[in-house]
């Protein structure tokens, strides 16, 4: 709404000593302001319930919604997927937690809430309910916040063993 539009709905007694400048005015225009932002929201709700569309402040409410609050941790040190990351990891957290607990699942939340592809997931023939991740080099920087995933997302009943691309082709038998 406009200043002269909320104007119009005060009593007459203020609309008729209105003038520019004034301290009336200068609330009119705050009232204006306050408004046009949730006329905005209003006119496209959608964009609030969209991760890659919703304002940044409301991405991590969006992402608390969908169970993935663990990754918003703010421990002093503790890795956590850029705003961006994050943003995409909400939008395919509905589609990928009907398919939890499965070595795709796994790996596309790690390349997603990492920004990083080319992890590969290797179920043991020889150990049963036990699995190797293959980490790309380019995910070493992000090493916490891959454990973090594996830890949060790999079913309770299994162990892992995380091992680096270069390290698995260096050492076929490890």
């Amino acid at each position: 709404m406009q200043p002269a539009e909320i104007a119009l709905l005060l009593p007459e007694i203020y609309r008729r000593d209105l003038t520019d400048g004034t301290v009336l005015d200068g609330l009119l225009h705050v009232m204006s302001a306050l408004h046009g932002s949730l006329e905005q929201a209003i006119a496209d709700p959608s964009v609030l319930v969209d991760p890659r569309r919703a304002p940044d402040r409301l991405v991590p409410v969006l992402a608390a919604w969908v169970g993935l609050g663990c990754y918003l941790r703010t421990d002093p040190g503790q890795d956590r997927p850029t705003p961006a990351d994050l943003r995409e990891l909400v939008a395919v957290a509905a589609a990928l937690g009907r398919r939890g607990g499965s070595a795709a699942t796994l790996r596309r939340l790690l390349e997603t809430a990492t920004g990083i592809d080319g992890f590969a997931i290797e179920e043991s023939q020889d150990r049963p309910f036990h699995f190797r991740v293959l980490m790309p080099p380019a995910a070493q920087s992000r090493l916490d916040l891959v454990l973090h995933v594996i830890a949060t997302e790999k079913p309770a009943f299994t162990t892992f063993e995380l091992v680096s691309v270069l390290d698995a082709d260096t050492n076929p038998g490890s």
